[in-house]
């Protein structure tokens, strides 16, 4: 296995741990919207509509809203059928994660 899938597999398989659906597209975009963050190692505060949701909007050809509004679907989703979430992080039972804290946990997970 590359490099390149073996991240890969380590987001989706963080991704599956947080409680995602992998059949979900928002869920592919945040993959890779992870995998772009830790290919090109960028660190810092990260301005996902302007560095991020870009790349991967032109790699699908969708349009940066729609790329950040399925993410957004995907993270609610996930929000709404885990209870587990309080255990995998600090979260607070009744609020929803954004989507930079879960970028942030799940690439802490994968340092780790």
């Amino acid at each position: 296995m590359n490099h390149s899938n073996e991240i890969r597999e380590k987001i989706k398989k963080e991704l599956i741990n947080l409680g995602y659906d992998i059949s979900l597209c928002g869920t592919l975009y945040l993959s890779e919207c992870l995998y772009i963050i830790i290919n090109r190692e960028i660190e810092g505060i990260l301005n996902l509509k302007k560095e991020i949701y870009p790349i991967v909007a032109e790699k699908y050809q969708k349009d940066v809203n729609d790329i950040r509004s399925n993410i957004n679907y995907a993270t609610i989703v996930m929000y709404n059928r885990n209870n587990n979430l309080k255990q995998y992080s600090n979260f607070y039972e009744n609020i929803k994660p954004t989507i930079k804290q879960v970028i942030y946990i799940v690439l802490d997970k994968i340092a780790s």
